[in-house]
């Protein structure tokens, strides 16, 4: 699933609809708080510099947020300096969804190497952040690591020990309680719609399915 801001001008109102068929999710301004919570910007050359003002609050300045442009044939000419930018796409009005699919891939790379997904429950890789529906879970690194786990090894069931040996790494201090503690934090963040997640096997351990 691949996160967008998206800001046209009503000559390209119907980009709308190749944006959704290229699996595009479009986000509200209001709704985005972190960077990280959109993947790129999708914009009509008119609305470029609003885009970039509505943006401003949240880009970082080291890893600025994709781009793709849309530009009419006679104003091709104000993308020069643009195409120089390797984290900008430019796109005629009449690119149709394979081309701008294309283009949209080539500027975020292979995003589904450093995703990994459970229904609604979004695991980055690169960020080390996970995502519930549209809230961003507030993990520690620890809870992260639990969860990505569990997420990869669905419908194994895990004892207490077998957990601290593969997500710590090491015979932890605390003992088996900490996973309990861990699991107790996941749910609680994850919210009682997807808590259940989480599976208690009595007298052995837990599984997540």
């Amino acid at each position: 699933m691949i996160s967008a801001y998206i800001n046209l001008d009503k000559n390209h109102a119907n980009f709308l609809q190749v944006f959704k068929d290229a699996g595009i999710t479009k986000v509200t301004l209001k709704s985005i708080q972190k960077q990280n919570e959109i993947d790129i910007a999708l914009t009509s050359l008119s609305k470029y510099g609003e885009t970039k003002k509505s943006l401003s609050d949240i880009e970082s300045a080291s890893k600025p947020i994709p781009e793709l442009i849309i530009c009419d044939e006679d104003s091709f000419s104000q993308t020069v300096d643009l195409i120089k930018n390797p984290r900008i796409e430019i796109i005629s009005s009449k690119s149709k969804l394979e081309e701008v699919s294309a283009r949209i891939h080539s500027l975020l790379g292979d995003t589904n190497s450093e995703k990994i997904e459970f229904k609604d429950l979004i695991i980055n890789l690169k960020t080390y952040e996970a995502k519930a529906g549209d809230s961003l879970l507030d993990l520690t690194f620890m809870e992260y690591e639990l969860l990505k786990f569990f997420i990869e090894n669905q419908e194994n069931v895990w004892s207490r020990e077998q957990l601290l040996e593969e997500v710590w790494g090491y015979d932890y201090f605390g003992g088996a309680r900490t996973v309990d503690v861990h699991v107790r934090r996941i749910r609680a963040k994850l919210g009682d719609n997807r808590s259940e997640w989480i599976k208690t096997v009595h007298s052995v351990g837990y599984k997540f399915n």
